[in-house]
C-alpha cells in the first residue's frame, strides 16, 4: 500500500510539471495577394440642371435622366444596376446690383450623380457614350472590378496564413521553440478595383482598357510556443 501511494505522488509531479512547461506567443504578420482580369465595370456620371424654378429645373432633370435610362435599357443595363449616388438642389439668388458673372449659374440648379454596373465588360465605352449622347453632363469616373471576390479572398487568405505562419516559424527556430498552436488570427485586407478614365466630354466608340484587379489580404497571427525536446 506504501508503494502505491509513492508511485501515484511522483506521477503526479511528472505531469504538473508538464503542465507548467513553458509557453510563448509569436505575432507574425502575413500577405496575400491574387491578380484577375475584371468581370465588371463600374461608371458613374452625373446630371446638371438650371432653371428660374424649382419645379422647371426638377422637370428637365427627371426627363434628361429617364433618356439616360431608355438608352442604358437598350444596352442591356438593368434598371436595378442604375443607382443613385448623389442629389442635390440648390437656389443661387442673382446679384442685387444686376450685374451678373458671365460664369455663374443663377436660379434652381439640380444635380444628381448615379451609378451604372456595367456587366457585360465589354459595353463600359458605349455605356459612356450612351450617357452622355442622352444628356448626362459628366462622366465622373469608369472602376473595374469583379462580380465576385470570394474565390480570389479566399486563395488570398491561405497565402497570408502560410507566410505568417513561415515567419513564426522561423522566428521560433531561432528562439529554440516549437509552434503548437494558434491562440488568434486578425484578418485585414480588400479588393481593390482599379480606377481606369475620367473625363467630362466623350469621343466616338470610347474604348477602355483595363488591368487586373488585385485581391490583397493581410492576416496578424498569434502563434504559441513551447521549448524544443530535449535530446
Amino acid at each position: 500500500m506504501k508503494r502505491f501511494f509513492i508511485c501515484l505522488f511522483a506521477t503526479f509531479a511528472i505531469a504538473t510539471g508538464a503542465a507548467a512547461a513553458a509557453t510563448t506567443e509569436i505575432t507574425a504578420s502575413g500577405a496575400g495577394s491574387v491578380s484577375l482580369p475584371p468581370d465588371q465595370a463600374t461608371l458613374t456620371a452625373a446630371v446638371e440642371t438650371n432653371a428660374a424654378t424649382a419645379d422647371e429645373a426638377l422637370g428637365q432633370n427627371n426627363t434628361i435622366y429617364e433618356r439616360i435610362v431608355n438608352a442604358l435599357s437598350k444596352l442591356g443595363i438593368a434598371r436595378t444596376d442604375i443607382t443613385l449616388s448623389y442629389y442635390n438642389v440648390n437656389y443661387n439668388a442673382p446679384p442685387k446690383t444686376g450685374v451678373a458673372s458671365g460664369s455663374e449659374r443663377y436660379g434652381y440648379n439640380v444635380s444628381r450623380n448615379f451609378a451604372v454596373i456595367v456587366r457585360n465588360i465589354g459595353k463600359t465605352g458605349s455605356v459612356s457614350d450612351a450617357c452622355l449622347a442622352a444628356g448626362a453632363t459628366s462622366i465622373n469616373g469608369v472602376t473595374f472590378g469583379l462580380s465576385n471576390t470570394g474565390t480570389a479572398r479566399g486563395q488570398a487568405t491561405s497565402q497570408a496564413v502560410t507566410q505568417a505562419r513561415t515567419n513564426a516559424e522561423q522566428l521560433a527556430r531561432a528562439a529554440s521553440l516549437r509552434i503548437v498552436g494558434i491562440k488568434s488570427i486578425e484578418l485585414g485586407g480588400a479588393p481593390g478595383p482599379e480606377p481606369m478614365f475620367r473625363a467630362t466630354a466623350a469621343a466616338p466608340a470610347t474604348q477602355f482598357d483595363q488591368s487586373n484587379v488585385n485581391v490583397t489580404v493581410s492576416v496578424t497571427v498569434v502563434f504559441t510556443a513551447e521549448p524544443l525536446a530535449g535530446p
